[in-house]
């Protein structure tokens, strides 16, 4: 099938009228939605083709998370950079091909009548950047993009998995709000040094990623990060966190105990 967006002009009026509307989110009007995107002009067709994925509809939000970043990444891994950054087509998505999807993801604050997480989940409230990964839908496609490892052939989503075990939501917004974590080799370089600490016992909270992203920021006004590889950049984190957190190493940078 083709991928839908909306008209930049449906897209601020949705997002203008939305105390109009949103009654009819609330009662998860369908009748309504499909009345309203079957006007000319509300929604585009593109050239873009892709399978509609299957995804996971499982009540508990930690798993289901993880494996629709998998399963819309695998969908929509051609879409280019350009438009993978457009509200009209992640908003789009949302009311349109995905529609019952953001029902059921938002369906807490649906019930609730959370106007405020309503608005960030189904349109750029956020600023450009930000938005990518608060926004329901653009989240799972950016977070799959970020840590995607195509060098793991057994399993390229294994930085994936690590990253969306817990605290999905958190970590997007902790993690990927820095310029700097928008280049995909920093990224990995960043995970793979937290997924040593975690072999070796270490549990990993929001304060390692709030740590290495402060590291890289003050680095980055000296060094240009974009220029090194994922193996420095993980060597360099790999240092200033078992530093940071009172790591000893003991020859060979995987022989870590935690210190007195």
């Amino acid at each position: 099938m083709k991928l839908k967006f909306i008209s930049d002009e449906t897209l601020m009026d949705l997002r203008t009228n939305f105390d109009a509307y949103k009654d009819h989110y609330y009662s998860l009007d369908t009748n309504w939605f499909d009345h309203y995107f079957n006007e000319e002009g509300k929604v585009i067709e593109s050239k873009i083709e892709f399978e509609m994925p299957l995804l996971n509809i499982n009540e508990d939000y930690a798993q289901s998370d993880k494996e629709n970043v998998k399963i819309i990444y695998d969908s929509l891994n051609h879409l280019t950079i350009s438009q993978a950054t457009q509200e009209r087509l992640w908003s789009g998505l949302a009311h349109l091909q995905f529609r019952d999807f953001s029902y059921y993801r938002l369906k807490n604050e649906l019930q609730k009548k959370n106007d405020t997480r309503l608005n960030t989940a189904l349109f750029f409230k956020n600023g450009n950047k930000r938005s990518l990964f608060v926004h329901i839908l653009a989240r799972l496609w950016w977070v799959g993009y970020m840590t995607y490892d195509d060098s793991n052939r057994s399993n390229p989503y294994w930085l994936t998995d690590f990253f969306c075990e817990k605290d999905f939501s958190a970590r997007c917004v902790v993690f990927f709000s820095s310029n700097f974590t928008s280049n995909q080799n920093i990224t990995k370089g960043i995970l793979k040094s937290l997924i040593k600490l975690q072999n070796i016992g270490v549990s990993i909270k929001r304060d390692h990623f709030v740590q290495a992203n402060k590291y890289l920021n003050v680095v980055g006004g000296a060094l240009i990060l974009d220029m090194l590889t994922t193996e420095e950049i993980e060597e360099m984190v790999d240092k200033y966190l078992y530093k940071y957190f009172g790591l000893k190493t003991h020859g060979q940078k995987d022989e870590v105990t935690l210190s007195s």
